[in-house]
């Protein structure tokens, strides 16, 4: 009879345990963490020439692309679904298949916001289109605060997912 007991006992406290290990995965004040972020289905909702302005994007000319995009985004750190949205600037006088980016980003989910920065040169010949360090340079709600930074990184086809994977700390 005891027996039942304790193993009632205990499968109510690894219960409670389970919970709390599943719930509110990003609590405001935790200190450092891993940061796991993936960004999928980007949609480019514009692309002007920039420089110089009012030039078509496609023509040779333009060496300067305004683009804003929205993407789908998760992360370790909010148990739903979340989006990613940025307006980047793309040179493009490398050539080739290499241009510059300069690429302030904000990953928001019901939990709050991570924004991150990142500048790259990015060249389709190394098997990664990205592969370069970003730094979190702020939050809301849950992500206050927030700091650190990591590697971000894609392979080269156009709709490979964007990783960003590093520490945070909030």
């Amino acid at each position: 009879m005891r027996r039942i007991g304790v193993i009632v006992a205990l499968g109510a406290l690894l219960s409670m345990l389970g919970g709390a290990v599943t719930a509110a995965p990003a609590l405001a004040g935790t200190g450092t963490r891993q940061l796991h972020l993936a960004v999928t289905n980007l949609d480019f909702t514009s692309v002007v020439c920039v420089d110089p302005p009012g030039v078509n994007p496609d023509d040779p000319s333009c060496k300067m692309l305004q683009s804003t995009f929205v993407a789908d985004a998760s992360s370790n750190l909010s148990t739903g679904q979340g989006s990613a949205q940025a307006t980047i600037l793309v040179d493009l006088t490398p050539g080739g298949t290499c241009n510059i980016v300069e690429e302030p980003g904000a990953f928001i989910f019901d939990n709050g916001t991570i924004f991150t920065h990142s500048h790259h040169e990015d060249c389709a010949i190394h098997g990664l289109r990205i592969d370069t360090t970003f730094q979190v340079t702020g939050g809301t709600g849950d992500f206050a605060g927030a700091t650190g930074g990591g590697r971000e990184w894609a392979s080269t086809g156009a709709a490979s997912p964007v990783f960003f994977q590093g520490k945070i700390s909030f």
